[in-house]
């Protein structure tokens, strides 16, 4: 196994803003407003101007957001 292979493997705690992105389909500005405002998961500082957010919670908010789309319907 490579080493790549074996770090993929392990999944951070952390999501950084532009996997957010991709995984909840938002705009970046959208993400970063919602977060301030409490309608997303709260930013977590990392080292120098990196910002994340925690893997689980953002799991849980697509999860209440397809959940809510699916009583919509």
């Amino acid at each position: 196994m490579k080493k790549a292979d074996s770090q993929a493997a392990i999944k951070s705690p952390f999501i950084t803003l532009p996997e957010a992105v991709k995984a909840t389909h938002c705009p970046r500005s959208t993400i970063l407003k919602y977060s301030r405002l409490g309608r997303f998961p709260q930013v977590i500082r990392l080292l120098g101007d990196r910002i994340a957010f925690n893997r689980a919670d953002v799991e849980a908010w697509i999860e209440t957001r397809l959940d809510v789309s699916k009583e919509a319907a």
